[in-house]
C-alpha cells in the first residue's frame, strides 16, 4: 500500500499515547487480487430466481460520488489497559426496503491501486434492517483505514432484501452500479491535531460575558478547550469572551466548534473595529469538530472580543489555535 506523507502534530499538551492509532447467500466470486474486472453479476439469486430487489439506497455517507472524503476518523479507544487514540473510518448506508441482516457483507475495492488486494468487511444492520453501518479499520500495513487521493468502490453484490432478492445491476443511488463509488481527500495535519485536543483534554469551563463591558473571560491560550456557557436572550443565547493578541506577531487564529455558533470578532483595543472572520463547517473527523471560525489578529497585545450566537444551544465547545 502506499505511504501517506501526511505530517501528524502532536503537542505536550496531549495526555495520551497514540496508538495505530452469519451466513448470506454465496456471492458471486470476486478476485481479491484485482479490482479492475467487472463487478460480479446479480441477476441470478438462488433464493428468489432471477427476479431483483426494488430496494434503492436513499442515503449514504459518503454520498455516492463524494470526492475529499476524509480517508479516516480519530476516535478513543478504550478497549485496552488505557484509553489511546485510534483510527477508523465508519461508512453508511440507508435502504429503501427492509434488508436480509444475515447477509451484512460489502467488499472494499481501491480502484486507483489495482495491485492493492481487496478487503471483505462485515457491516452491522440497524434495528429496523434498513441502516447498515461498515467500520473500516486500518491495514495490517498502515495505521490509516483508507489511503489518500484515492478512488474507492464498496461492493453490495452479496446483500439481499428480506426476500432474499440481489440488488439490481442499477441500484438506484449508487450511481448506476451495486457499488458505493467514492473518492479520498488529504490530510489535514492541524485539524487532526485539534482532534486530538477533543479526546483527551479536560474542557477549561467559562461563563461568556452578557455585554462588552460585563468583563468577559480570556479565552486566548493555544491547544485549549473551552466549553462556554453563554446568556439567555430574546433570540436565543448568546454572549462574549476575549482574545489577547500576540505581542510581536500577527497570529492566524483558528476555533474548532462542536457546532454551528454564529461568531462576530472585533479589536476593542481599535475602538471595536470589526475583525473579518470566517465560520464554515469542518470536514468530517472526529466527533468534537463540526465548525472552524477563522480570524487574522494583529500584533501588539490588542483586546479582542469574541461575539458568539445567538444560538439555541446554552453550551458549546471549542479548541483554540494560534500559529
Amino acid at each position: 500500500m502506499r505511504l501517506s506523507t501526511a505530517v501528524f502534530l502532536f503537542t505536550a499538551c496531549a495526555t495520551l499515547t497514540l496508538s495505530g492509532c452469519v451466513d448470506a447467500p454465496p456471492a458471486p466470486e470476486v478476485d481479491a487480487g484485482s479490482d479492475a474486472g467487472t463487478k460480479p453479476d446479480a441477476g441470478t439469486n438462488p433464493d428468489a430466481g432471477t427476479t431483483l430487489s426494488s430496494a434503492t439506497v436513499t442515503a449514504s455517507l459518503p454520498a455516492e460520488g463524494d470526492k475529499d472524503v476524509y480517508p479516516l476518523e480519530m476516535h478513543l479507544d478504550t478497549s485496552g489497559e488505557k484509553p489511546l487514540i485510534a483510527f477508523r473510518k465508519v461508512l453508511t448506508l440507508t435502504f429503501s426496503d427492509t434488508m436480509d441482516t444475515t447477509a451484512a457483507q460489502v467488499t472494499l475495492h481501491d480502484r486507483t491501486d489495482t495491485t492493492a488486494p481487496a478487503r471483505v468487511l462485515t457491516g452491522t444492520w440497524s434495528e429496523e434492517a434498513r441502516t447498515l453501518t461498515v467500520t473500516v479499520p486500518r491495514t495490517e500495513e498502515s495505521t490509516r483505514p483508507l489511503e489518500v487521493s484515492t478512488h474507492y468502490a464498496l461492493a453490495l453484490d452479496a446483500l439481499r432484501d428480506a426476500a432474499g432478492r440481489a440488488l439490481a445491476p442499477s441500484t438506484v443511488g449508487l450511481g448506476g452500479d451495486v457499488s458505493l463509488d467514492f473518492t479520498t481527500g488529504e490530510r489535514d495535519p492541524a485539524l487532526e491535531h485539534a482532534c486530538t485536543h477533543t479526546l483527551v483534554n479536560t474542557p477549561e469551563s467559562v461563563t461568556a460575558g452578557r455585554t462588552p463591558f460585563d468583563f468577559p473571560p480570556d479565552t486566548n491560550t493555544g491547544h485549549v478547550r473551552y466549553a462556554v456557557t453563554l446568556r439567555p436572550g430574546d433570540l436565543g443565547f448568546g454572549g462574549y469572551t476575549g482574545f489577547i493578541s500576540d505581542p510581536e506577531n500577527p497570529e492566524h487564529v483558528t476555533l474548532y466548534l462542536d457546532q454551528e455558533v454564529a461568531t462576530a470578532v472585533t479589536n476593542d483595543t481599535a475602538g471595536g473595529a470589526p475583525v473579518p472572520s470566517v465560520l464554515a463547517p469542518a470536514r468530517s473527523i472526529c466527533a468534537g469538530i463540526t465548525h472552524t471560525v477563522t480570524f487574522t489578529s494583529e500584533p501588539g497585545d490588542q483586546i479582542h472580543l469574541l461575539r458568539f450566537g445567538p444560538v439555541s444551544a446554552e453550551t458549546f465547545r471549542f479548541v483554540l489555535e494560534r500559529e
